[in-house]
């Protein structure tokens, strides 16, 4: 419960006033003993309990009417999310927003979680109120500050996106943006349907926040809307890869996509015959179900049927036939609407693919033979291998323009080619230098000459054989393969090495921690230092293969997609700039500065390379795990939290004002208090029978005719009372009588 005037809660005291008030009439009253009343108090003592009882309920009922007029006025709010909350007007809200398309699924009503909650978060804190208004939503994760709460809900950044949440992210900024600007104290409400994947439980800003939290001066409060419900029917798609083929049926588009479907647990592997022979299904036996897919290349639509089994379905290399002249273009794959429109549509781009060119800067083929051998085996019999081998003395007529791959086996360029070489970089081009001849010999090598801040220094030779004690399998040239088999990096034997200097990040470090193969930080592109020699004498590259092909086909991959005419991009992790995108296919009121993190096709601008850039949600989207209540207490462990969980079918507010609630169990307290205050009623006198009436009747009339004789006979004889009577201190004392007690409640 909270209140909006909770200054009025200083009134509290005047409940006991009802209390002051008996006191003090219990007071006025003084006690004297009577005897002649102790029959009455004889008589009386059986209902003293009850009496007691009734004048302490009387006394409970007053004060009830007066804590229930004190709560009226305080405005009381009552919500299992707000909790008890007595600071008064907030300096700061921030609110965190789930805008991820799990968030953009539907209820019964048509209106989805994230409208449903905005809806309700505008309502209480338009309520509450604030001083300053900031918005940390899922597309941006940066603070952004607004001059009212209108202005924040209604802004576009609001809607829904296509990138996945990254909740700790999110809090992380959050309290970093209230220590940077010293806010006072402040309420931030988190908005989101607890999908594992976005609250990422094990993310490192979770205690950093919690720590940062602790030592600040000022009250935070943190409160959760979540939204738990899940529709277990909805269906998505999700396109895995395309490719345009040219065979002996003409000019086509292989399509490969995957299904999900959220009502279904993954268990064993199942195949199913779909409309193509490709098509692997996998998850829960049960009934199949048809979903119609919609294929559309160019404004020509192609639908048919595939039957899923389990939890995922996916189709490989479905073939859409394409016009000859159609070089490059974009499609879609779409399944009938359902309850979450965001995942029921996933976009793809094609062209055909660019040569794999390298050019290899050499003095002695010999020792990078294999080199050359690695980058001419192409991984497919259909992609045309160019590798161009070149010396130094014809570096004028290097020419690098659609050129996937730079190996660089010489001395370090000079000023006038490392310009050139920085340029191709800079478009996405890929280098790997290697160690010169003439510094593996001792004769020189070295030099001054450097590239991005990284130069030779010397050559030292092994007269052990030294292994490879760390490397990155999680990423880059050096990570597993899809099917998480590790390279056999540990396998490698080096000789000798090269020694660096300046600045590289590690990828793989021989024992003692000197780098086998470093990377420069670059925006774009790769620039890449292996200080390892590809000849057989000085080390097992050559003779592992496995690792060196690896590397050199992987760069190979890495430089096409910057020459390549199209781009699959994941929404939220874009690579490339986004500044001159036109939009060809998605929504079309997204702002620009979110094409990045809104699924669609964009065509980028001539000076970035002319290509078409397909966006789609994240694979990790289609996972329906939920953290559990257990795991969100734990995240917010010592700090203020409260949480409620919503539905989107509910219309009710996530927090009421319950003032006229207080003023009803006043009025009811208030009727009862005068009802106990009612005097009680005697018993009913029982009717008599004939016979005792006549007995009661004769008994009056003896009494009356006593009466009148004694009468006469004191008229007669007076007698001298004074002398008779007999003083009344001399008068037995009545040993019952006791005091009465006067004053009941007031």
């Amino acid at each position: 419960m909270s209140f909006l005037q909770p200054w009025m809660l200083v009134a509290m005291p005047l409940v006991l006033l009802p209390v002051i008030i008996h006191w003090i009439n219990q007071r006025r009253h003084q006690t004297k003993p009577w005897g002649a009343m102790a029959f009455l108090m004889q008589a009386n003592q059986l209902s003293r309990g009850h009496a007691k009882l009734r004048r302490w309920l009387i006394l409970a009922l007053r004060m009830l009417v007066v804590a229930g007029m004190i709560f009226a006025v305080t405005r009381p709010m009552s919500s299992g999310f707000l909790g008890w909350r007595f600071g008064g007007h907030t300096d700061t809200t921030i609110v965190i927003l789930d805008r991820s398309p799990s968030m953009q699924e539907s209820g019964r009503a048509g209106q989805s979680k994230l409208m449903k909650g905005r809806d309700q978060l505008a309502g209480i804190l338009g309520t509450l109120g604030s001083s300053h208004w900031v918005l940390i939503e899922s597309g941006n994760e940066t603070p952004s500050s607004f001059a009212t709460l209108e202005a924040m809900m209604d802004s576009p950044r609001t809607q829904g996106a296509t990138s996945t949440a990254d909740i700790p992210n999110m809090v992380h900024a959050a309290v970093d943006y209230l220590k940077r600007n010293q806010a006072g104290d402040a309420d931030v409400w988190i908005c989101s349907d607890l999908r594992a994947v976005d609250w990422d439980s094990q993310s490192h800003h979770w205690k950093v926040s919690r720590e940062t939290i602790k030592q600040m001066p000022h009250s935070i409060r943190f409160h959760l809307l979540a939204y738990p419900e899940s529709d277990r029917s909805n269906v998505s798609i999700r396109v895995a890869d395309a490719q345009r083929i040219t065979d002996a049926d003409g000019d086509a588009v292989l399509v490969s996509f995957h299904l999900s479907r959220s009502n279904a647990v993954n268990l064993d592997t199942v195949s199913s015959n779909t409309v193509s022979s490709d098509t692997v299904s996998s998850g829960e036996m049960g009934s199949p179900v048809t979903v119609p897919v919609q294929v559309e290349i160019d404004g020509v639509r192609t639908q048919f049927e595939v039957s899923q089994v389990g939890s995922q379905s996916e189709v490989r290399t479905q073939r859409i036939p394409i016009a000859s002249q159609t070089e490059s273009g974009w499609g879609r794959v779409v399944i009938p609407a359902d309850a979450n429109p965001a995942d029921n549509e996933s976009f793809f781009v094609f062209a055909a693919p660019p040569p794999r060119r390298v050019v290899l800067v050499s003095d002695d083929r010999e020792a990078t033979k294999a080199l050359e051998i690695a980058a001419s085996v192409s991984p497919d019999e259909e992609s045309i291998v160019d590798v161009e081998v070149l010396s130094p003395q014809s570096l004028d007529s290097i020419e690098l323009e659609g050129a996937a791959l730079l190996v660089w086996c010489v001395e370090l360029p000079d000023a006038s080619t490392s310009a050139r070489i920085a340029e191709y970089v800079d478009k996405g081009g890929q280098v790997i230098f290697f160690p010169p001849t003439a510094l593996l010999l001792g004769g020189g090598g070295a030099g001054d000459r450097e590239f991005r801040g990284v130069r030779w220094s010397e050559w030292v030779d092994h007269d052990e054989k030294v292994m490879v004690e760390h490397w990155r399998a999680d990423q880059d040239l050096l990570a597993a393969t899809r099917g998480g088999a590790g390279l056999p990096v540990g396998q490698l034997e080096i000789r000798g090495r090269a020694t660096l200097t300046g600045e590289v990040t590690a990828l793989a470090s021989l024992s003692g921690g000197d780098p086998l193969l470093g990377r420069v930080a670059t925006e774009r592109g790769g620039v890449y230092f292996c200080t390892a020699s590809p000849s057989g004498q000085r080390s097992s590259l050559a003779d592992n293969g496995v690792v060196l092909y690896a590397i050199v086909q992987r760069a190979i991959d890495q430089g096409l997609r910057a020459l390549a005419a199209t781009s699959a991009q994941v929404a939220g992790q874009v690579d490339l700039p986004i500044e001159g995108w036109k939009p060809l296919a998605g929504n079309s009121e997204v702002l620009s500065t979110e094409y990045s993190s809104n699924a669609g096709v964009y065509e980028s601008r001539a000076e970035q390379g002319e290509r078409l850039i397909a966006v789609n949600r994240s694979p990790h989207e289609d996972q329906v795990d939920q953290v559990d209540a257990g795991q969100v207490e734990a995240l917010f462990e010592g700090v203020r939290f409260s949480r409620i969980d919503a539905s989107v079918d509910d219309s009710s507010g996530i927090a009421r004002e319950i003032w006229r609630l207080c003023l009803f169990a006043m009025i009811i307290a208030m009727l009862l208090e005068a009802w106990l205050c009612l005097p009680r009623r005697s018993d009913p006198i029982p009717r008599r029978n004939a016979a005792d009436q006549r007995a009661l009747d004769s008994w009056r009339d003896r009494t009356t005719m006593n009466q009148n004789g004694r009468n006469q006979v004191k008229a007669a004889a007076p007698v001298d009372l004074q002398k008779q009577a007999r003083p009344i201190e001399q008068a037995r004392p009545i040993e019952q009588a006791r005091p009465i007690e006067q004053g009941g409640p007031a």
